[in-house]
C-alpha cells in the first residue's frame, strides 16, 4: 500500500502537491457522483486542452477523496496517460475515513448543478458580445447544436412552453422561485 506525506498541521493540501502514478491510488466506495460518457469525454477534452488546474484530493494512504474521474481519465485515456506519464498531482489531506466520506459529499454538492437561465446567458453573450459561432460553443461545451440554439433564445423556458406542463409541487422553474418566495 502506497503511504501518502499529510501536509502539516495548519498548511493548506496545495501548498504540496504531489505527482504520483495513478496506479497507486485507490477510489474510494460511497462517491455518491456520477459522470455519464458525453461529460467524461469533455472532461478529457478540457485536461488535454487546459492541462491539471486542479489536484486529486487524497489521503495519507493515497484514498481518492475528490477526483475519481480525472483519475480514471488518467488511466484510461491514452492521451492523457501518455501526456502526464501515468502521472496525477495529489494533495494529501490527513483525515480519517468517516472525515474524507463527509468531505466526498460536501464537495460534490458544493459544485452544484448547471442552471438553464444561466446557462443561457452564457451562450446569448458569446455570441451577442464575443461573436462565437454556435457550433463552436457546442464544441467548447459539449452539448449539441440544438442545445446552443435553444439556449441562445431570450426566454429559453417559453420557447419551450414549460409553463403549460404540470408539474410536481415538489419541483418549480427557477424562475419561478421569485414569486414563491413572495407567497
Amino acid at each position: 500500500m502506497t503511504t501518502l506525506t499529510p501536509t502539516s498541521a495548519g498548511e493548506d493540501p496545495l501548498s504540496h502537491i504531489q505527482w504520483v502514478p495513478a496506479d497507486q491510488l485507490d477510489s474510494n466506495v460511497w462517491n455518491p457522483n456520477r459522470v455519464h460518457k458525453p461529460e467524461l469525454r469533455l472532461l478529457e477534452r478540457s485536461l488535454l486542452a487546459t492541462g491539471w488546474i486542479q489536484p486529486l484530493l487524497v489521503n495519507p494512504d493515497a484514498l481518492i477523496i475528490d477526483g475519481f474521474h480525472r483519475w480514471r481519465l488518467a488511466q484510461d485515456s491514452k492521451q492523457v496517460k501518455a501526456r502526464w506519464k501515468g502521472r496525477v498531482p495529489v494533495a494529501v489531506l490527513d483525515v480519517t475515513r468517516p472525515e474524507a466520506m463527509l468531505l466526498t459529499i460536501r464537495i460534490n454538492r458544493a459544485k452544484g448543478t448547471h442552471v438553464a437561465m444561466a446557462m443561457s446567458a452564457i451562450v446569448r453573450e458569446l455570441i451577442e458580445d464575443h461573436d462565437y459561432e454556435p457550433d463552436q460553443i457546442a464544441k467548447e461545451m459539449g452539448g449539441t447544436l440544438d442545445e446552443v440554439h435553444l439556449l441562445a433564445q431570450d426566454g429559453v423556458f417559453a420557447v419551450k412552453g414549460t409553463s403549460n406542463w404540470a408539474y410536481s409541487p415538489a419541483w418549480y422553474p427557477a424562475e419561478d422561485r421569485k414569486k414563491a418566495a413572495a407567497e
